[in-house]
């Protein structure tokens, strides 16, 4: 197994005490870099590539749109270019459910793609991309729609992450708008359903497959579990300036596709994923 990743978010301590236990080889490099890209996968010839590149914090994609599209789009572009060159068999990609629009209902893949921030427009394009190499009938392409993922070692500024972190310097929380409900997915239960997609037979040559848990938590709800698992009550202080223009009210997957092309089911709920990450965090014992 090869990891090939530039490290300018993730961090390559968080990756050292699986590899000291495997055969995990780490090559650092740029996913726009098509020359040592290409390189990395005609010396690995690999039988499957899981290409999770990206950057993925709304606001920050927002403030950096070319930076966004150059990484995210022309990075995905290198991605299956190099592997169709190398005769690479099957590409995951990582795409997103911010492709889909605010709807009370579950989302399904056939559903209309309306994306509102630049992120969730790379990923449309992504997918473009995906099709487009798949379509030429030389790999085979599952692009897997993630939903908001948490627990340890995340390394970006998304809700959770960010009230671990006020809790750790003040007793109360200064939000923004904590009304909007997203479909959180426990990082291990999302790993899981990575692999298991990869090593599906049942899937079509391009498949598009939504990857989350079928509920819905609001920020106010977050906060109430975690005070849960401290045992006190957290004070929220609304923050006008903290409020998205562009957030979606509710976000929650349909799993149904999931569910036909593996047999994953999540295994850790919200309550325990946040005492998990609480844990990890020396928040509590």
């Amino acid at each position: 197994m090869s990891i090939y990743d530039d490290f300018s978010f993730g961090r390559e301590a968080n990756i050292k005490e699986f590899a000291r236990h495997s055969q995990l080889q780490v090559i650092q490099g740029k996913v726009e870099d098509f020359t040592a890209l290409h390189a990395c996968v005609l010396s690995l010839r690999p039988d499957v590539v899981i290409h999770l590149a990206a950057l993925h914090f709304i606001p920050y994609c927002n403030r950096h749109p070319l930076q966004t599209i150059r990484i995210n789009v022309e990075g995905t572009y290198s991605v299956f270019d190099s592997c169709e060159q190398a005769g690479v068999p099957k590409v995951v990609m990582a795409s997103t459910g911010a492709i889909y629009p605010s709807d009370e209902n579950e989302l399904l893949e056939s559903g209309a793609a309306q994306p509102v921030d630049v992120y969730g427009c790379s990923k449309h394009l992504d997918e473009g991309i995906a099709e487009y190499f798949a379509r030429r009938g030389r790999t085979r392409v599952m692009a897997i729609r993630f939903f908001n993922c948490y627990g340890p070692y995340e390394t970006n500024e998304h809700l959770i992450p960010e009230i671990i972190k006020q809790l750790k310097l003040q007793p109360h929380l200064e939000l923004g708008n904590l009304k909007t409900k997203r479909d959180y997915i426990y990082v291990a239960d999302m790993a899981r359903g990575i692999i298991l997609l990869s090593q599906t037979e049942r899937a079509k040559p391009y498949e598009v497959v939504n990857l989350g848990t079928g509920l819905e938590y609001s920020g106010e709800e977050l906060v109430r579990s975690i005070g849960r698992n401290l045992g006190r009550e957290i004070e929220i202080r609304v923050d006008q300036a903290r409020f998205r223009p562009s957030d979606k009210m509710h976000q929650r997957a349909s799993t149904r596709r999931l569910r036909e092309l593996t047999d994953w089911t999540p295994q850790i709920g919200i309550e325990e994923g946040l005492r998990l990450l609480l844990q990890h965090e020396g928040m509590m014992s």
